[in-house]
């Protein structure tokens, strides 16, 4: 039952995608040719690619099209932004750009929702029974009052439908009744015909708007299924056959890099580089340009194909990762003694190689099945890996062309690439001797007790290095691996691909206070100028037979200096010095590094006192002028604290008599009127009156101390203002 229910649904939609006369067929059957054609393949194939390393691609598509062309291209969903962003269209043989459009963003399910009828897919699992919005019986119940052509197999008629009939028959009991379907027509005559669905073989609609309905859902269940899919559409105006070119950016995974370092036996570095590019699209690139492109242009994301909605821009933001591989700062330019760097002699050159991934080297051939076994031979010289690399037969050919656009750098790869869809390529872009030097690098804070293997690297060719993993082969055999940030033409960075075992490094730390080394005098405060010292000492033991290069990273620190007694570093990072050490075979160099930060002790003159005058002399901060002017300085601050204690006995003995004289007042108040009171009395005010004459001589003396403090303090002042010294020691 539900393979005639699909059976006749198709039947249904038949007649809507046909016309009624030849002609019209001839027309329709031209149109689904052309949309077979532009869908199937898209006649602007991709030329050329650009890959960035910020996550976008550049690619341009060229082909020949002919008079009113019309071009559709597939793009995901997540890529139309990017295209409708940044797509450029040029007709190139005087045609003329129409509109370039594509589906609607609209949700499938706001399409389906405006459609006046629905039909529910079912699933094998469920009742093959039709009911309500399923199956062919549920769409036609949905079209009631539509005019239709209903076809068996003896008649046809045309007619409105009323109603779709269902009938349950109970053939056996021991089973579920048999449901069937009758659709029931009216006529323009006003008779009433009813068919068995089984007995319908096709269902033509008459009705306009109910063809356009069904088209229409047809179309929005598609786009519901294929919901990840777009198609952009252009169209060009025009005569003959000409050239077209489209050319978007959408994201796509960045480009990477690879390398390799070869060492030969006097340690010189030939170096091979690698580009890793991903074609994750859903079309081959074939024969495309391609061009890689180092260097971060800003790109974002912009929703601007939703309608009705504003998005603020979606930028990306890098991730931090802690990688094991150590990254080395790059110098600052600031080298302090160039010539202790010791020049390194490096070739500058490609090398041409032979067919792509050829094989070095034969094979033996195979004594015969009844031979003896040949006794053993004594092992023949090989030829080592770094001089195979360098050599003309390698079979690895640099294939890309550097050139800076901007502040950009690309890599323009010469020859036409290939790179089918949902697969990688691995692409040669460098192969040169380079400048290098094997050395070792010690930071503390990477390891405490020996350095790490590595090279001081200097890219000598014309290509900026992107940044990217990079392994070295040493003596025939794998060294180690490392990152590589990026690296400029003629830019020297150290690498370090392994832990040095032969070498121990060893540290000691000791604080310490310099003498003063200046004095100052100004505005009334003695500056004494010290330096605060913390000295490392690094040991270093090289435990082989062979002199090594040593480089110490130490940190350098803000307000900090290195004390003139300290090697010179050879340069200085952002954040470290960098000295290079030679150490000799089977022996111990100790390097000391003295950094040194200045202090200050402040004295205020106001406090000199002769414990200070002293200390000063002992020390030599002052000389025999100065030491004059502070003696006059201490002598005036006496002759004040004199003063002062005049005036402090003023007070407390002015404090005394008052209290006294409450006394006695007290006293003559409590006394009666008798000859013995009252000569207590005359005695009482003959004391106060000579109290009254030494409070008036106290506060004489008060006023003349006052006066002599004022003149005393104003010496002092002017006497600390114009003393001044800047002495070195």
């Amino acid at each position: 039952m539900k393979i005639l229910a699909t059976l006749l649904m198709l039947a249904a939609l038949a007649p809507h995608l046909s016309a009624q006369s030849k002609p019209a067929r001839q027309t329709n059957k031209t149109a689904q040719e052309k949309i077979t054609t532009t869908t199937a393949k898209p006649n602007l194939p991709v030329r050329r690619v650009v890959l960035y390393s910020n996550g976008v691609a550049y690619f341009e598509r060229r082909g020949q099209v002919n008079n009113q062309a019309e071009i559709s291209l597939p793009f995901k969903q997540s890529q139309v932004d990017d295209v409708l962003k940044s797509m450029l269209v040029l007709d190139l043989g005087k045609g003329q750009i129409g509109a370039v459009s594509y589906n609607s963003s609209a949700p499938p399910s706001a399409r389906l929702a405006e459609i006046p009828f629905s039909i529910q897919a079912k699933g094998n699992d469920e009742q093959a029974n039709d009911d309500e919005g399923s199956g062919l019986v549920g769409v036609l119940r949905q079209l009631q009052g539509a005019r239709v052509t209903i076809t068996t197999a003896n008649r046809t008629t045309t007619g409105a439908i009323l109603t779709v009939e269902e009938r349950k028959s109970q053939i056996d009991a021991n089973k579920p009744p048999v449901i069937s379907h009758s659709i029931v027509l009216v006529t323009e005559s006003g008779e009433i015909s009813k068919f068995n669905l089984e007995d319908v073989r096709s269902v033509k609609l008459l009705d306009e708007g109910a063809r356009h309905d069904i088209k229409e859902f047809a179309e929005a269940s598609a786009s519901a299924r294929r919901r990840d899919a777009k198609t952009i559409t252009i169209t060009s105006d025009g005569s003959g056959a000409r050239e077209m070119l489209v050319s978007y950016v959408v994201a796509a995974p960045i480009w990477k890099t690879t390398y390799r370092i070869v060492l030969d036996a006097t340690g010189k570095p030939f170096f091979q580089g690698w580009a890793i590019v991903d074609n994750v699209g859903d079309e081959d690139w074939t024969d495309v340009s391609l061009s890689l492109v180092s260097g971060t242009p800003i790109s974002f994301i912009q929703p601007i194909q939703q309608p009705l909605y504003r998005y603020r821009p979606v930028i990306p933001i890098p991730e931090d990762l802690q990688l094991t591989p150590q990254i080395y700062e790059p110098a600052t330019g600031d080298i302090v003694n160039p010539a202790s760097i010791p020049s390194s002699g490096g070739v500058i050159g490609g090398v041409a190689g032979g067919v792509p991934g050829g094989v070095p080297g034969g094979i033996a051939g195979r004594a015969g099945v009844g031979d003896p076994p040949p006794p053993p031979k004594s092992p023949e010289p090989t030829t080592s890996i770094s001089d195979l690399i360098s050599s003309e037969d390698s079979g690895v050919k640099a294939a890309a062309t550097g050139s800076a656009i901007g502040d950009l750098f690309e890599y323009r790869i010469d020859q036409p690439v290939t790179v089918r869809r949902d697969r990688s390529a691995l692409i040669p872009i460098l192969q040169t001797h380079m400048e290098g030097e094997r050395v070792s690098i010690y930071n503390e804070a990477t390891r405490s007790d020996r350095p790490l293997s590595g090279l001081r690297l200097k890219n000598n060719s014309p290509l900026t290095l992107e940044g990217g993993s990079l392994t070295v082969i040493d003596s025939n055999a794998y060294a180690g691996e490392t990152l590589m940030e990026r690296l400029k033409p003629n830019e020297e960075r150290f690498i370090s691909f392994a832990l040095d075992l032969a070498t121990l490094v060893t540290s000691r730390s000791e604080q310490g206070r310099q003498p003063t080394f200046l004095v100052r005098i100004l505005n009334g405060v003695l500056q004494s100028h010290y330096y605060q010292t913390d000295k490392k000492v690094y040991e270093i033991t090289n435990q082989t037979d062979k002199p090594r290069v040593v480089y110490i990273e130490h940190p350098l620190r803000e307000k900090w200096s290195l004390s003139d007694d300290t090697l010179k570093p050879v340069e200085k990072t952002a954040s470290f010095y960098r000295f290079r050490v030679e150490v000799a075979p089977r022996s111990t160099f100790e390097l000391p590094v003295t950094e040194r930060q200045t202090l200050m002790d402040t004295y205020a003159l106001t406090d000199m006192n002769q414990q200070y005058l002293e200390l000063f002399v002992s020390r030599k901060f002052v000389d025999d002028d100065t030491r004059a002017v502070l003696e006059k300085i201490i002598q005036l601050e006496r002759q004040i604290a004199t003063v002062n204690e005049r005036i402090v006995a003023a007070d407390r003995e002015t404090s005394e008599i008052s209290i006294d004289q409450k006394r006695l007042r007290e006293n003559i108040s409590t006394l009666k009127d008798t000859a013995e009171t009252k000569q207590l009395i005359a005695r009482y005010v003959a004391k106060a009156g000579e109290q009254e004459t030494r409070l008036e001589q106290i506060a004489k003396e008060k006023r003349e101390a006052l006066l002599e403090r004022t003149r005393l303090q104003s010496e002092l002042s002017a006497t600390i203002r114009a003393m001044t010294l800047n002495r070195k020691l």
